[in-house]
């Protein structure tokens, strides 16, 4: 209806960001991150179609996050724009420290956190199970392997054995690898693959030495190696032998690594099966030879599972695989890790390497001394060609090792380069400088972590080691970067490339962000974060902590009972993630420690301000939650569950009901609820309004 004669004509005036046309904005969200296409989502209301609708959404998880496990599961299940939601708050509750489930899921001797999987062996002698829960997608039941029963299937003669060890190895796929080791009477070491969901021994193998033993596997492979083989030079080195698990048959020859230099996995050696190919990296280059005044580079490998034929193994080649110039400065080796990491975007595999160093007089605008620890990206690329592969097994880096001697000779006597490569401040994420470092020793500290996906490095840390009370006070400590807004300017180019490495980082990153998890006491909340540290730091619980992590969950054990289990703690930050029998609906998020604008001192701030939502800046304490209605949580003074103390009943449901029941006496495997369940204290998910989750 239009107006009448004089009556003034009101336009409704729009923005023009939100008139732009889908087909533009999915332009202009090529070129936006997934964090800033979330908050671009927050600006109004009209825009929040970017985060809801499917299409746009399967487009941006597919170009940005393809290789995710929320991927994995919008492919599968088509809901992608869920999937995009618990992408970017699984990323933002790590980089702030902000658990979205934290409980005490089970009681252990000992226990391994593999890529979700919880294995844990629990020894109520002469009884002993191996439990395995999976994190990852919160089942509601878990895996129960009788030992004795499995090892005497497996190995008949060792029934005659009394005293035995078992430890979990590796377990992925459905496949776990254990090391069995028994005397009768002299030392025998086995290598037991099984399939527990299907009860079935894959393969049983009895092993020549397990120094420093690994296993990694992926549905069709098997490959486990040793440090064991000695060189002409009396050092050791690893050896590797591959298994066909669908054949079930061994490769017929071993794999003999005589170039890949270092012994622990995990600091100065890793191993890892990513997608088809098995890849070896190490972070040294000579064996009982200090690199002093000449560049480091790494060494790095790959061969297909199928394929491990020397003639047919990949490797870094020298310009791409540049480590550190030793007049870098020293290395605190106890702070250090080493890793192969997937990107979640484009699945290019990068080294990940954590280092303290002891920093020099550095040229530039800022000259500092004293140790920072820094977190290094390299990205792993091997010759295009196949033609480029090397073809000379002895052969590192370029340069011929006819034998071990004379390998180590050359190395010697090689020319002592000074070559500087110059880094990208995106591969070099600078982490805490001496004025923090100072304060936190490695003693205090049971994790060391990083995660490239949102830039955030995290530490396990106990509080009580500084302070004056005798109980432990486990905390988490996370610092993430964020990008500059405005980019270098043209002009100042020139000058750029004469800065330090600090200097270019500072410029194109601002100060690391500082939350740490639960947040202080204070007067007003201590009430409500009880239940929180009681789950964090178990009463009746005191003593080592042993921590493993992954980029979406914290798994720890602590202390021990007087039944000498320990009580293992999880903490989640994926919003999907649930227990049965967690309280849900309070929020407690990640409390910033406020530095100042260079990023180098840390002073820690606190904010009573509230705020519920999970996707704003977490720069204060929040707490939400009813104050004084549960009780502080004491599993120590709980009664163990049934199957711990005593052997499990026979009318446990089969794990495929529909298949044939084995006779009476011989099953080693069958499901049960998980021991969590059962355990005295409360479970919390900070993600999920008010309620109990029962299912």
């Amino acid at each position: 209806m239009l107006p009448s004669r004089g009556e003034p004509i009101t336009w409704q005036r729009t923005s023009g960001l939100h008139r732009t046309p889908y087909e533009i904005m999915a332009y202009i969200l090529q070129y936006l991150d997934i964090d800033d296409i979330f908050n671009l989502s927050l600006c109004c209301h009209h825009l929040q179609y970017i985060i809801l609708e499917e299409s746009l959404c399967k487009a941006i998880v597919t170009a940005k996050a393809y290789y995710t496990l929320e991927a994995e599961e919008a492919r599968l299940n088509g809901r992608f724009s869920r999937a995009l939601r618990r992408l970017i708050k699984r990323r933002r509750a790590l980089s702030q420290a902000s658990p979205y489930v934290v409980g005490i899921v089970g009681l252990a001797d000992n226990y391994q956190y593999i890529r979700g999987k919880l294995c844990y062996i629990i020894e109520a002698r002469p009884r002993r199970w191996l439990r395995i829960l999976d994190l990852h997608d919160s089942t509601s039941h878990e895996l129960v392997i009788d030992i004795p029963a499995l090892v005497r299937e497996a190995v008949p003669r060792s029934a005659k054995s009394r005293k035995y060890k078992f430890r979990t190895l590796y377990h992925a796929n459905g496949i776990t690898s254990c090391l069995f080791s028994f005397a009768l009477p002299n030392t025998e070491n086995w290598l037991l693959v099984f399939k527990a969901g299907e009860q079935s021994i894959v393969e049983k193998l009895q092993l020549e030495s397990t120094a420093k033993l690994f296993v990694r596997n992926n549905e069709d492979y098997l490959y486990f190696g040793t440090h064991s083989e000695t060189g002409a030079d009396g050092l050791r080195r690893w050896v590797l032998q591959g298994f066909n698990i669908r054949d079930r048959t061994w490769f017929p020859r071993k794999r003999h690594l005589p170039n890949l230099v270092g012994y622990d996995t995990g600091s100065t050696v890793c191993f890892e099966i990513i997608d088809e190919y098995f890849y070896g990296l190490s972070n040294q280059t000579a064996f009982e030879v200090e690199e002093i005044d000449w560049t480091s580079y790494y060494y790095c490998f790959r061969f297909r599972l199928d394929e491990p034929d020397p003639l047919r193994t990949e490797i870094m080649e020298r310009d791409s695989s540049w480590r550190r110039q030793h007049a870098d400065g020293p290395i605190d080796d106890r702070w250090g890790f080493l890793k192969l990491d997937k990107d979640e975007a484009s699945g290019r595999i990068n080294i990940i390497e954590a280092r303290k160093e002891w920093l020099t007089g550095q040229s530039g605008s800022r000259r500092q001394k004293g140790t920072r620890r820094n977190y290094y990206i390299t990205e792993v690329i091997f010759p295009a060609n196949r033609e480029d592969v090397s073809t000379e097994p002895s052969t590192i880096h370029g340069e011929r090792m006819d034998d071990q001697g004379s390998g180590l000779i050359g190395y010697i006597d090689r020319p002592k380069e000074i070559t500087q490569q110059d880094r990208s401040p995106q591969n070099v994420h600078l982490g805490d400088d001496s004025s923090v470092t100072s304060i936190l020793t490695r003693s205090m500290i049971h994790l060391c972590a990083y995660q490239r996906c949102c830039e955030t490095f995290f530490d396990l840390i106990d509080d009580a080691s500084t302070g004056t009370s005798s109980h432990q006070s486990l905390y988490l400590r996370t610092g993430h970067r964020k990008p500059r807004p405005t980019p270098i300017s043209r002009a100042s180019l020139a000058y750029h490339n004469e800065l330090t490495l600090e200097d270019k980082h500072w410029q194109h990153y601002l100060p690391n962000e500082i939350y740490r998890w639960p947040p202080r006491k204070t007067q007003w909340n201590s009430d409500l974060l009880n239940d929180v540290y009681h789950i964090l730091n178990p009463p009746g619980f005191q003593g080592s902590v042993t921590a493993s992590s992954d980029e979406r969950s914290i798994v720890y054990s602590i202390g021990s009972d007087s039944n000498g289990l320990k009580a293992l703690v999880y903490l989640s930050f994926d919003p999907a993630a649930k227990l049965k029998g967690m309280v849900c609906g309070a929020r407690v998020l990640g409390q910033q420690d406020m530095a100042d604008s260079q990023g180098e001192t840390i002073h820690f701030g606190f904010s009573s301000e509230l705020r519920m939502d999970v996707t704003s800046q977490h720069s204060q304490d929040v707490i939400s939650g009813d104050k004084g209605k549960e009780k502080a949580i004491d599993v120590s003074h709980g009664q163990l569950a049934s199957y711990v103390v005593a052997p499990p009943s026979m009318e446990v449901p089969s794990m495929h009901p529909s298949s044939p029941q084995p006779e009476e006496g011989t099953r080693w495997a069958w499901t049960a609820k998980p021991m969590h369940e059962d355990l005295p204290g409360k479970k919390f998910n900070f993600g999920i309004p008010n309620r109990q989750i029962d299912a």
